[in-house]
């Protein structure tokens, strides 16, 4: 019997844990590369304004995007002359960066490159993705120890019960005359087990396996009253059925292991896990 597989699923998680961290890096570096563009208005307003403008051509020349003739009255740069503000029209970029590199030189806030909430709303984005990545891991991670400890619970309720089982075929194998074993352990045990097969049945409500189970522990040889039924037989018959309820019993813990290891696994899709429907 197969169950879904554990390393594909955990390679799905890191495969879309992966694509929104990309998306969000990409988005932050898209956005800051508009940024780097442009400068607001105000920006605009404070590196055209007339006492700032021989600051401006200096700035220009410092970063080599106008010629060193270039004066306040008479900016020229590669392909044309003129005014501040022809010079903006012409050469956006090289103006935009000029403003900049002056809005940072003088420590004033604006809304282009320089400004404190430059930053802000791509480290915003970084933040709730991060944060939304960390609470989801959080679930996945809490979820998964939800599922191990019933996983393991269902494990040991197999076990049990059929450790019951063997100690109560071997006190009948060796009876003596005289009073009945008690099956009242084996009774219990299988009620136990029945409880957790019907959990499993309800979380993998489209596969059979789990209720198939649960029914299996109603049915011979393992069905309620064994001490009922061994003195039912023949002492012909009773090696028989003792190694039919053996078998039945092997059979069962390997199924049952089965269903815990679906249960076990992350649950990234509903498809329900291969095996006897």
């Amino acid at each position: 019997m197969r169950v879904p597989s554990v390393i594909g699923r955990r390679a799905v998680a890191a495969a879309v844990a992966f694509a929104l961290v990309a998306v969000a890096v990409a988005g932050v570096w898209a956005y800051r590369r508009h940024r780097a563009g442009t400068v607001d208005d105000a920006a605009v307003v404070w590196c055209l304004a007339a006492d700032r403008r021989p600051t401006l051509v200096q700035a220009a020349h410092a970063l080599g995007v106008v010629r060193p003739e270039s004066t306040a009255e008479r900016l020229d740069w590669p392909g044309g002359s003129g005014g501040a503000e022809r010079w903006r029209g012409e050469r956006p970029a090289d103006f935009a960066r000029t403003c900049r590199a002056l809005l940072g030189a003088e420590q004033r806030p604006s809304g282009g490159g320089s400004s404190p909430w430059s930053g802000f709303t791509p480290a915003l984005l970084l933040a709730v993705v991060s944060a939304a990545l960390a609470a989801w891991f959080s679930r996945r991670s809490a979820s998964a120890d939800a599922r191990r400890v019933e996983a393991e619970a269902l494990r040991a309720a197999a076990r049990a019960y059929r450790a019951a089982v063997e100690r109560l075929l071997r006190e009948l194998e060796q009876r003596r005359p005289g009073m009945a074993p008690d099956d009242g352990e084996v009774q219990d045990r299988r009620l136990e087990l029945a409880t957790r097969l019907r959990a499993a049945a309800t979380a993998y409500r489209h596969w059979s396996l789990p209720r198939a189970l649960g029914e299996t522990l109603d049915r011979e040889p393992l069905g309620a009253g064994m001490t009922a039924r061994w003195t039912a037989r023949t002492p012909q018959e009773r090696p028989g059925w003792v190694a039919e309820t053996r078998a039945a019993l092997v059979r069962l813990e390997a199924e049952v292991a089965q269903v815990a290891e679906a249960m076990q696994e992350p649950r990234f899709r509903t498809r329900t896990p291969a095996g006897r429907r």
